[in-house]
């Protein structure tokens, strides 16, 4: 079988496709892969570096609006679309997989050009504009939450598989948990928080979470990793130098960024993180308590109700950017920590989990494969 795999623009579109291609890759090893990414979205270094052929064709985001923007997006869809077509030609794939993202659009549109079947994937309980749009030309669409069908009426198949993240993080083993844990000087004898915001973090927590830094500093109960995403690092090293922080004990940790999160993330006590569908499929799979503070910039709010579903199940607590103080941090912090709080959230956690996701996911691509669809 030949596949081309893409999406783009953020971790939570490029992860779990490479978890599909590394399932695939170890179940069938006559499938060839092609990624083909946008040109100045994170998937081009992050697919690179975990080996898998990739090519760049151009991808925007979608207008609803009329405007120079939108025509100049308009252009740049085109141009890709181009590309894919050229790219879908010379490759020539049994199926194309969309994981979202700016660039899933050109290249699903390419294949439905050429009669190629794809399969489109939903992380988020609410679809973005773009997964939304390629649906209608796909065989089939795979999501990640039981209800999300209703998103996708003109869908001609909808298949709940949940998130292929869910089952990769579920195949790091304890001895990679413990050299993680090494390779941060993690202390057994405290609590771990790990502070993330998404492959891109966010200025905004950022602000926040340094004004804290100080009393995770004077605690003896706690630890924490604080990544804040490589565009905002040097913003977050010139506030801790102007807090007069200039060397930070063994138990605080800030960087701009983890390629090892899968591993580290085993040791947390609680996370503190946006929002997105790969990230609560990571924590869901592991069983890790969560403070969730959805992103307020994205299309249809749907992180904000990605939370209400964790807070529902009882496996998270929600902190709207508007209510993000120091205080309001910190007290949800300890509510779960110290209040006994976070055994009753992992069990919740753990029942929200969905861990035969990447196993579904390529029996549904497989599936359109073998039924020769074309649309």
């Amino acid at each position: 079988m030949r596949i081309v795999l893409t999406g783009g623009g953020t971790g939570g579109h490029i992860y779990p496709a490479l978890a599909l291609w590394r399932y695939i890759s170890a179940h069938d090893a006559a499938a060839e892969v092609l990624y083909i990414g946008g040109e100045n979205g994170l998937e081009r270094d992050i697919v690179s570096r975990a080996g898998l052929p990739f090519v760049a064709v151009k991808a925007a985001g979608l207008r609803r609006q009329l405007s120079l923007s939108a025509v100049r997006t308009a252009f740049y869809t085109w141009r890709g679309y181009r590309a894919a077509r050229r790219e879908l030609a010379r490759f020539q794939p049994d199926v194309v997989v969309g994981t979202g993202g700016y660039v899933t659009l050109p290249v699903v549109f390419a294949a439905h050009s050429k009669h190629i079947p794809a399969v489109i994937w939903e992380a988020n309980a609410r679809p973005g504009l773009t997964n939304t749009l390629c649906a209608r030309r796909a065989a089939a669409v795979a999501v990640s939450f039981p209800d999300s069908e209703r998103f996708f009426p003109g869908a001609k198949r909808v298949v709940m598989t949940g998130n292929p993240r869910a089952s990769e993080v579920q195949d790091v083993t304890p001895a990679q948990v413990q050299a993680a844990r090494e390779r941060y000087t993690l202390d057994p004898a405290r609590k771990l928080v790990i502070c993330y915001m998404g492959s891109r973090g966010s200025q905004s927590v950022n602000r926040v979470v340094t004004q804290l830094l100080p009393k995770f500093i004077a605690s003896e109960a706690w630890q924490v990793v604080y990544i804040t995403g490589d565009a905002h690092f040097e913003s977050v090293q010139v506030k801790i130098r102007e807090l007069g922080l200039m060397n930070l004990p063994s138990h605080v940790h800030v960087l701009p960024f983890v390629h090892d999160l899968s591993q580290l993330l085993p040791a947390a006590d609680v996370v503190v993180t946006r929002a997105g569908g790969a990230t609560l499929a990571e924590i869901c799979s592991l069983g890790l308590p969560s403070l969730l503070i959805p992103s307020p910039y994205v299309t249809a709010n749907h992180q904000e109700e990605n939370a209400k579903r964790m807070v529902q199940g009882g496996a998270a607590r929600m902190l709207r950017e508007a209510e993000l103080t120091p205080q309001t941090l910190w007290g949800a912090l300890s509510r779960i920590l110290d209040d006994g709080q976070s055994a009753v959230m992992r069990d919740a956690a753990k029942r929200l989990a969905t861990p035969a996701a990447v196993a579904d996911l390529y029996a549904l691509v497989e599936a359109v494969c073998s039924t020769n669809s074309v649309y």
